[in-house]
């Protein structure tokens, strides 16, 4: 087996030259786990503090959460949600293997508020089901099954989930919106939109995320915005972030 560090992220290491997962005595020990760079960078600009109560709207199967669990170094609690038994069931597999004690697993459909996380949150992570236009390499009936009708029907239900979500972020909290695509009106017009809701509210503020200059070439900061283009190793993804004050 072959090991390298990657060049962005220094805790993110490509390995080669190996069988399986399976197979990896530092995979089945928990010392690892598998997730694509682009999706790292969510735990990085979430950033979490000790004791932070995280809440991952729909989680499965629990990369992130789990990348944030560990960026809390066993404190505090992130609470990884999704849809149905299928999806949790796959964030409980990892959590397993990995032996993390600070996560907790709960069925919700983010489309419905759930009174008792109103306003608790420090963080909410809302990696939200989109059109997959950012791993259509992986994907390729992607290319051939989605319809301009599906993606007006996936903004509207961005939007439905965010206004609920946003709902449980804390007096100084953040709201991470992200999706793994590359669809403008998925990404930065829904970022907008959020913004605008906040400000009608007045509760919601977009937060400038990374400078340019500390960014590899093939990510683009839009105002304060992260999206990556499909890329060697990394996936097309979105990132924002929003301070509720």
């Amino acid at each position: 087996m072959k090991v390298r560090r990657s060049e962005l992220v220094d805790e993110v290491l490509y390995i080669s030259n190996y069988d399986t997962l399976d197979s990896l005595n530092i995979f089945k020990a928990g010392m690892v786990t598998v997730q694509n760079i682009s999706s790292v960078l969510v735990g990085l600009v979430a950033n979490p503090k000790k004791d932070d109560y995280v809440v991952d709207v729909c989680a499965a199967p629990g990369g992130k959460a789990l990348h944030i669990a560990e960026l809390l170094n066993g404190s505090g609690t992130v609470d990884a949600r999704d849809l149905s038994e299928n999806k949790t069931k796959l964030i409980k597999q990892n959590i397993k293997r990995l032996d993390y004690k600070n996560i907790k697993i709960s069925e919700h459909d983010a489309k419905v508020l759930d009174e008792s996380l109103v306003e608790k949150a420090d963080i909410v992570v809302a990696d939200l089901p989109c059109s997959g236009l950012g791993v259509i390499a992986n994907k390729s009936d992607i290319k051939n099954k989605m319809t301009k009708e599906q993606l007006g029907e996936l903004q509207s239900l961005q939007r439905e989930i965010l206004e609920t979500v946003s709902k449980y972020v804390k007096k100084g909290g953040k709201l991470i919106y992200s999706t793994c695509t590359i669809n403008k009106d998925e990404n930065e017009v829904n970022a907008r939109w959020i913004e605008e809701l906040g400000l009608k509210k007045q509760d919601i503020d977009l937060k400038s995320i990374l400078s340019v200059d500390e960014l590899p070439s093939n990510i683009k900061e839009i105002d304060g915005m992260i999206q990556i283009l499909p890329s060697g190793n990394m996936d097309g993804f979105f990132v924002s972030e929003f301070i509720k004050e």
